[in-house]
């Protein structure tokens, strides 16, 4: 059903696992998928360091490894602007019935980015 390329990514991750320290993370829920992106950003606004977490389908899994691929080392603007596109050109053809895999991975990117922004600004009002 899915390629090779996908199965041996679904079987060997590159970006699985958390951050220690990370400085935001986005959680989604959504059709019985559950998936945590986290993020650690340098003072410049470069995502240093991505990884996720997932239970869910071999498309989910196999799209945040490639959403995590595709932020580290881009900015945070970069991040905001990852389309679930970005993700399928990078996973070659799927079932169209597997593009909610897609959303929810580029869905789990902008809430990362969005708590960073968030902690941030509860950082600047305390100072």
């Amino acid at each position: 059903m899915y390629s090779k390329r996908i199965m041996e990514r679904f079987s060997n991750p590159n970006y699985a696992g958390g951050i220690r320290g990370g400085d935001a993370t986005g959680r989604i829920e959504l059709g019985g998928e559950v998936v945590k992106i986290y993020i650690s950003v340098d003072e410049s606004g470069e995502i240093t360091t991505a990884r996720f977490k997932a239970c869910g389908s071999v498309c989910t899994i196999v799209a945040c490894d490639i959403a995590c691929e595709l932020i580290e080392g881009k900015t945070l603007a970069d991040a905001l602007a990852l389309s679930s596109n970005d993700i399928l050109a990078e996973m070659e053809e799927i079932p169209e019935r597997k593009h909610l895999s897609l959303q929810i991975a580029q869905d789990a990117v902008k809430l990362a980015v969005e708590d960073y922004y968030e902690k941030k600004a509860k950082e600047n009002k305390k100072k």
